[in-house]
């Protein structure tokens, strides 16, 4: 159980950060099962995810993408065959879902990414139990003045509340990429620790 924070500058270097993790996730295991919801992020991942693409190539051509976003056109344009990208729900069961629509060779199934955002109020949009869990490592992107409040919830609380982000303190993996602005919400020591060791 670990939630790691990352705190960059701005949205810039969050969206750069987070997309290069993930090109690197692609590249490394081809055979990659990566859900993506970030509709609540005004950091353009997915715009630096192609970028980075463009400059590094991936096969995409055994990725499969569980598309929170409807988002199937961006993905089609990256690489990943349009029968590899799955529109999926807020409750649904990843680990059923996969099983049911898809499987690799080498992951057997497993989901292994997650990325995702959350809104000011700290709303996710996906299951923790049901969409989250199951995946090897979640990566939340957070920016902005307005998600202040719902970073210090995320650190302070300890998953015990109605506080639905909270609850991924008990994953495996999680890590928190976040700009300054959002990460004002935790407290003073975390913040210039997680800062001077990304920056």
């Amino acid at each position: 159980m670990a939630m790691n924070f990352k705190v960059l500058e701005n949205e810039h270097d969050v969206a750069v950060y987070t997309a290069d993790i993930l090109r690197k996730q692609f590249n490394n295991n081809p055979t990659t099962i990566a859900g993506f919801h970030l509709a609540k992020e005004s950091a353009p991942v997915l715009d630096k995810l192609k970028k980075n693409v463009d400059r590094h190539a991936v096969d995409f051509s055994q990725v499969n993408i569980l598309d929170y976003d409807d988002k199937k056109s961006y993905f089609s344009a990256l690489g990943v065959p349009e029968s590899q990208v799955y529109n999926v729900s807020f409750g649904e069961d990843t680990e059923s879902f996969i099983k049911d629509k898809m499987k690799t060779k080498e992951n057997k199934g497993k989901l292994i990414t997650q990325v995702l955002s959350m809104d000011s109020h700290g709303k996710l949009d996906i299951s923790v139990k049901q969409g989250l869990f199951s995946a090897r490592e979640v990566i939340l992107v957070v920016t902005g003045h307005d998600k202040k409040e719902v970073v210090h919830k995320l650190y302070e609380e300890n998953g015990q509340s109605s506080f639905e982000p909270s609850d991924l303190k008990a994953h495996r993996m999680v890590n928190v990429v976040l700009d300054k602005a959002a990460a004002e919400g935790l407290p003073e020591d975390v913040k210039q620790y997680f800062t001077a060791r990304f920056a």
